[in-house]
């Protein structure tokens, strides 16, 4: 999806045998909204660096830098100060909120033969906006916490915006998400959570993922810090697929050990996991957490300003 103005967009260069990073990109009949931001970038880095005579792929690979570009000098104005008129009309930037939505397929009545595919493939298409002038979209909801913990980080000035959770307390982003205290403690109050992740190895089994997050700390007798009592997400993942399994575990391991990676390089980035779950009445330092989409790892440098 286009952060700009909305409009699908589609994967394009990411197989690993190719040689430019891998982007979205637009059909070729489909246009972005005459305002949007995104495409204003886009066709201003075209007509500057593309010849003539540039076939219709190599245009489509620099519009789609544009766009990335473009993006990237939006989030770097809003680590500074309050970019609102952009994410006011910018629809992938700043989600408006959460809407976890049971993906089934659409069953059209059938009729009989070829004419019934016909149908259900135009049901389709008029679905998904084919229309070459799309309306220009505001800020839309989510069907994961991921886009919304990202913007959280992304746009620090940005965080009284509004944000609709269903069950949790608050509706902005600043009162949305709580970060876990140091001191284990319980939390009545429903928050998007999030701590930095240990760098300690998960446990699993059939039944569960055992995340261990940040939480009191000493010293060990070197005098070195050391984890005392840490929070733990248990990732109730009995009935998912392996599929998805596999897609939550690979991306908590990237992401410690790119926090790892950024620790010998002298950043500031940790490994953050968000999450919405429920906490032990009896043993605060244990979470909850059921579904895939509601539990996320981001790799960035919190400021609160």
């Amino acid at each position: 999806m286009c952060w700009g103005c909305g409009i699908t967009m589609h994967p394009a260069a990411w197989e690993k045998d190719k040689k430019v990073r891998a982007y979205f990109k637009k059909k070729r009949h489909i246009q972005h909204h005459h305002e949007c931001d995104a495409d204003a970038d886009a066709d201003a880095d075209a007509d500057a660096d593309a010849d003539a005579d540039a076939d219709a792929d190599a245009d489509a690979d620099a519009d789609a830098d544009a766009d990335a570009d473009a993006e990237s000098t939006v989030i770097r104005q809003g680590q500074k100060a309050s970019v609102r008129n952009i994410l006011d009309s910018a629809p992938g930037l700043m989600p408006s909120g959460l809407k976890l939505i049971e993906q089934r397929p659409v069953v059209e009545p059938s009729f009989s033969g070829d004419e019934s595919k016909s149908s259900s493939t135009r049901s389709a298409s008029s679905q998904s906006g084919e229309d070459n002038s799309p309306e220009r979209q505001s800020r839309r909801q989510v069907n994961a916490i991921r886009n919304i913990c990202r913007a959280f980080i992304r746009f620090p000035h940005d965080r009284g915006m509004s944000l609709n959770v269903p069950g949790i307390s608050g509706q902005i982003y600043m009162t949305a998400f709580k970060k876990l205290r140091n001191e284990v403690q319980p939390y009545p109050e429903p928050k998007i959570f999030y701590a930095p992740l240990l760098w300690n190895k998960f446990t699993e089994n059939d039944e569960n993922l055992i995340i261990p997050l940040s939480g009191e700390w000493g010293k060990d007798e070197s005098g070195k810090p050391k984890p005392t009592r840490s929070y733990q997400i248990y990732i109730d993942w009995a009935s998912w697929s392996k599929a998805k399994r596999t897609v939550v575990r690979k991306e908590l391991e990237a992401a410690r050990t790119e926090a790892i990676e950024a620790k010998d390089k002298g950043l500031k980035d940790k490994a953050w996991v968000f999450f919405i779950g429920e906490q032990n009445a009896e043993n605060p330092e244990i979470f909850y957490v059921n579904d895939y989409r509601l539990i996320c790892a981001i790799v960035g440098h919190i400021t609160y300003p």
